[in-house]
């Protein structure tokens, strides 16, 4: 997956900014240049009670990001969340909940700093999940 420098950005940044909560978005790209993120989406985690390791993408959130981005030309590439004081790697249930077809960036921040970045793809619809190169653009 190739991704702009600024959509990395802002992701980390997000990860930070929702600190010690899981937080969630949308990776999106040009239509037809599949692989290729160059914007983010923010969405709202609707998970309460274990927000500090676990996330649900509102759906509300996703339906909106869903028809902004093919008004505006753009395609769902893949989706983040970040893994607050723990790595930048697809957990059990990260697997479990994949869909196959997409990227998930997962981000990690330790202390309010976003330190790493992993991204991962599913074999099939939940998992297994294998590492997918990340090209920094």
């Amino acid at each position: 997956m190739k991704i702009a420098s600024a959509a990395l950005d802002e992701i980390r940044r997000h990860g930070e900014e929702g600190y010690p909560y899981e937080i969630c978005g949308v990776m999106l790209g040009p239509r037809g240049a599949r692989g290729r993120v160059t914007e983010t989406r923010r969405a709202r985690n609707t998970v309460t009670d274990r927000a500090h390791d676990r996330y649900e993408i509102d759906p509300r959130d996703l339906i909106r990001i869903e028809r902004e981005a093919d008004a505006d030309g753009f395609e769902i590439v893949g989706y983040y969340h970040s893994h607050p004081d723990h790595p930048a790697q697809a957990s059990a249930t990260d697997a479990q909940r994949s869909w196959a077809g997409v990227v998930y960036l997962i981000v990690a921040v330790h202390q309010r700093t976003a330190v790493d970045q992993n991204a991962f793809v599913a074999e099939r619809d939940g998992g297994p999940m294998r590492g997918e190169q990340l090209e920094v653009e």
